[in-house]
C-alpha cells in the first residue's frame, strides 16, 4: 500500500461524516468564487470594451487590431488565472476540510473504540488524544466515566479476592459434602475475580 493510500486512510477515519461536512465547504467555496468571478471577469470586461471604444477614432485599422487582440489576450490570461484560482481554492478547502474534520472524528473514533473494548469486556486505560484535536471537554469526560467503571472493577475484584480467602479458610475446617460444594464456589469467585482483574489491563 502505498504511503499516499496510507495517509488518506489514517485521514477519514469517519468517511462519510468527514467527505460529507468536507463537501460542503467545497460548495460553499466555488459558489463564493464563481459569483466574486463572474463579477469581477464583467468589469475586466467592461474595462476592455471601454479601451476599445476610445481606441476607435484614434487609430488605423491595423493598430486596432493588433490592440483588440493583445486585449484579448489579456483576458484569456486573466480567466485562466481566476480558473486556476479557484481550482487551488477547491483542492485547499478540501485539503483543509478533510484535516479539520479528522480533528473531530479522531477522538470520536478512539471513544468508540474504547466502547467497543468496554462492551468485550475490557477497561483497558485510556490514552491521551492529541494536542490539536477537537472535544478535549467531552473526551475527558468519558475518562472520568472510563475510570470510575475501572476503580469499581478493581474494587469488586478485591472484595471478590477478600471474600476467597476467607472461604478458603472455612474450606480447611469443612468436612464431607461442604468440602466440595465449597471448593466449586471458591473456583467460580476465582474465575470472576480473575476476569475482572484481567479486564483491567495494565
Amino acid at each position: 500500500m502505498s504511503n499516499n493510500r496510507r495517509l488518506m486512510r489514517n485521514l477519514l477515519l469517519n468517511r462519510s461524516y468527514q467527505l460529507r461536512y468536507t463537501a460542503i465547504m467545497v460548495a460553499i467555496s466555488v459558489l463564493l468564487t464563481t459569483g466574486l468571478g463572474i463579477i469581477w471577469y464583467r468589469q475586466v470586461r467592461e474595462a476592455s470594451t471601454i479601451i476599445e471604444v476610445k481606441a476607435l477614432g484614434t487609430m488605423t485599422s491595423p493598430d486596432m487590431r493588433r490592440l483588440q487582440q493583445e486585449i484579448r489576450r489579456q483576458d484569456r490570461q486573466r480567466l485562466q488565472v481566476l480558473v486556476g484560482f479557484g481550482v487551488l481554492l477547491v483542492l485547499a478547502v478540501t485539503g483543509y476540510g478533510i484535516v479539520l474534520t479528522h480533528k473531530v472524528a479522531g477522538p470520536i473514533y478512539k471513544i468508540s473504540q474504547y466502547m467497543n473494548a468496554v462492551r468485550e469486556g475490557r477497561l483497558e486505560p485510556i490514552g491521551d488524544i492529541r494536542k490539536g484535536d477537537q472535544l478535549h471537554e467531552f473526551f475527558d469526560d468519558f475518562r472520568r466515566m472510563h475510570d470510575a467503571l475501572r476503580d469499581q472493577t478493581r474494587q469488586e475484584a478485591e472484595t471478590l479476592e477478600q471474600a476467597i480467602a476467607v472461604m478458603e479458610r472455612h474450606l480447611s475446617q469443612a468436612a464431607g459434602a461442604d468440602v466440595e460444594e465449597l471448593q466449586q464456589r471458591v473456583q467460580s469467585l476465582h474465575a470472576l475475580q480473575q476476569q475482572k482483574v484481567g479486564s483491567l489491563g495494565q
